[in-house]
């Protein structure tokens, strides 16, 4: 499953052509109800896997011959969502009383990736490109998670997710995402 931010959302609506986020139900995305610490939750959108006939995002298109096989991504480069940007690197946020703090981490894209941990290391840090696009993404999360801790149901998530989006639209100036 591939997480989800608000930003992700709007991207992935006009992507697919659909005039309002809820509509994603259906095609792909859910609601997950996730705890944040304490007796605070969130219901978090997240981007089902299709298990048949492999286990992999529904906008993995399969380039497959004889001697190769590549997934390529549908939604590569401007729909991806801030997950998939991102990747290799890891973004942990947290929520403390001095603020903001992130820590970084670089995940080794498949298990046993021979090239990976070779050469010099380099230093794990935000890209710059991206610092409109993750800081939206922490004002539309903390919003959220204020707007669906209560919520008992996925349904009910759904309802108020499409009502919070009308009034946190995560879009940077200019109808663009990224900064870049």
């Amino acid at each position: 499953m591939v997480r989800l931010c608000g930003g992700d959302l709007e991207l992935l609506a006009g992507y697919l052509g659909l005039s309002v986020v809820g509509e994603l139900r259906g095609r792909g995305v859910h609601l997950v109800r996730e705890s944040v610490g304490g007796d605070r939750w969130v219901w978090r959108p997240r981007i089902r896997f299709r298990s048949k006939p492999l286990r992999q995002c529904p906008f993995l298109v399969n380039d497959l011959t004889q001697a190769t096989y590549r997934g390529l991504c549908s939604l590569h480069p401007h729909h991806k969502p801030l997950v998939c940007t991102l990747s290799p690197l890891a973004r942990e946020v947290e929520e403390t009383p001095a603020g903001v703090q992130e820590r970084w981490s670089v995940v080794p894209p498949v298990g046993g990736c021979p090239g990976f941990g070779k050469g010099e290391p380099l230093p794990v840090r935000a890209p710059a490109a991206l610092k409109g696009r993750l800081d939206a993404e922490v004002a539309w999360m903390r919003g959220w998670i204020e707007a669906s801790s209560d919520l008992e149901d996925e349904d009910s998530a759904w309802k108020a997710l499409a009502e919070f989006q009308k009034s946190h639209r995560p879009i940077q100036g200019g109808g663009q995402i990224l900064d870049a």
